[in-house]
């Protein structure tokens, strides 16, 4: 992981305990479809005054295959779209190193208006930096089944190093927060409000996003109008090297019900890394386990319209 570049390390810290990309910048739009590369971030020395601002570590889009025809050349279905059950429902997404804990009376002295929130949680970071995601009513929209995906990545024609977005979380009101290495706890909280006139559509005008700790790097927004036109977090897949021509599906009754290896960082795959990533990749059975310690706690609607939280966990 490079130095320095907090996006990567904010990507690389959700990754590994969601196995989906955590957008730095979630307002720019991602969709089901979509396709492109990850940037590696390594660059050549003579470039690297030419490229020092441009963003490293990122999913580049060159298309979305429902625009270009190869949705329907391939049969890859439309894309659905699950909800919460009514309007409400966070989603907190948190590193490896997260624990939640309770809102110590410390912070609510710090921060009284923390306590007063509605939706709120507190997370001990045990070692390193941490992490935290926070989405209020996200929506997924996914391409289902799972595997309609292999038959235009296994396609000769599509160049090498090509992901395709096959499931996007979109919401109108997040909170993404990167600790540094000295901070050990952090406590998020949504406070919404009532709105000055009675009977105003739009009850959640004053809804702000608060936090514990002015230390680390914090970014939150929230849709006037609830409309979810943020996209904080998607999954990536691709077909890379064993995985396309070693007999990968044989004896696979329906491959299409299978998922698709996630698209690793590529800053995640060197050297044994990489070696791990390939074996995992050709092992299916690494997308059923439970994973210890992630914390991705999502609303009892949303679990049961995807059916059995499949699209969460596998």
């Amino acid at each position: 992981m490079a130095p320095h570049d907090p996006e990567r390390t904010y990507t690389e810290l959700l990754f590994a305990s969601s196995r989906k990309y955590a957008a730095w910048d979630p307002e720019l739009e991602v969709r089901v479809g979509d396709y492109g590369i990850i940037t590696r971030g390594q660059r050549a020395s003579f470039l690297k005054f030419w490229a020092r601002d441009r963003r490293q570590g990122v999913f580049l889009k060159q298309g979305n295959i429902y625009d270009n025809g190869k949705a329907k050349k391939f049969d890859v279905p439309p894309p659905k779209t699950y909800e919460h059950e009514g309007s409400t429902g966070v989603s907190w997404v948190v590193s490896q190193n997260a624990s939640e804990t309770d809102l110590s009376a410390d912070v609510s002295a710090q921060t009284p208006a923390l306590a007063n929130c509605g939706v709120k949680a507190s997370f001990k970071f045990h070692s390193g930096q941490g992490a935290v995601l926070s989405m209020n009513g996200d929506s997924v929209t996914t391409i289902d089944p799972p595997g309609a995906l292999r038959p235009l990545l296994d396609d000769a024609d599509l160049p090498e190093g090509t992901v395709i977005v096959s499931e996007v979380h979109a919401t109108s009101s997040y909170a993404r927060y990167l600790g540094t290495p000295e901070v050990r706890q952090v406590s998020i909280g949504l406070n919404v409000a009532p709105p000055a006139v009675a009977n105003v559509a739009k009850a959640d005008v004053s809804a702000q996003w608060l936090r514990s700790t002015t230390i680390g790097n914090f970014k939150s927004k929230v849709n006037a109008d609830n409309e979810r036109t943020y996209y904080p977090l998607f999954r990536l897949v691709a077909l890379e090297g064993d995985a396309v021509s070693n007999g990968l599906r044989a004896g696979i009754d329906d491959e299409m019900e299978i998922p698709l290896p996630d698209a690793v960082p590529p800053w995640m795959t060197s050297g044994a890394e990489r070696e791990n990533e390939e074996q995992r990749s050709r092992d299916l059975v690494r997308y059923l386990p439970s994973r210890p310690r992630t914390l991705t706690m999502i609303g009892i609607g949303l679990i049961a319209g995807l059916l059995g939280a499949r699209l969460l966990s596998r």
